[in-house]
């Protein structure tokens, strides 16, 4: 399945977005709630990780605008404030567009920082091969 999304800072910097309207749900999501926080995204990409290699059920996440469950069979968003805006994204193809995500916060020096501390605060290295 191609994924039709693309990540990208604007001319102040900030993250957005370009997809089709099938990917807009998970677009919105990683840079409503997700925003450029290494941590929270590298927590995310841990989950999963984790969620994919039968190391964990599942997951709920729940941010300023959106509410997510993660499990082996996806991603299962709904926004906060309005009922119409949700979606449901298979595991490969959420961890595929995560770590699309992450690339662009890796950008970001600080980025050796964050995953130094998540490594330490978690006792483990980071499943994501990627970092």
């Amino acid at each position: 399945m191609t994924v039709a999304i693309e990540f990208f800072r604007d001319q102040d910097g900030y993250l957005e977005f370009r997809a089709d309207r099938r990917e807009a749900c998970l677009g919105m999501w990683l840079t409503d709630d997700i925003q450029s926080v290494h941590e929270i995204c590298l927590d995310l990409l841990a989950d999963l990780a984790d969620i994919a290699a039968g190391r964990k059920g599942g997951e709920s996440w729940e941010g300023n605008a959106w509410a997510a469950e993660i499990s082996p069979e996806g991603v299962d968003l709904q926004n906060l404030w309005r009922d119409v805006l949700k979606a449901h994204y298979p595991l490969p193809e959420a961890r595929r567009v995560v770590a699309q995500y992450w690339r662009l916060l890796a950008d970001d020096p600080d980025r050796g920082r964050a995953v130094t501390e998540w490594e330490r605060d978690n006792g483990r290295p980071h499943p994501y091969g990627g970092l």
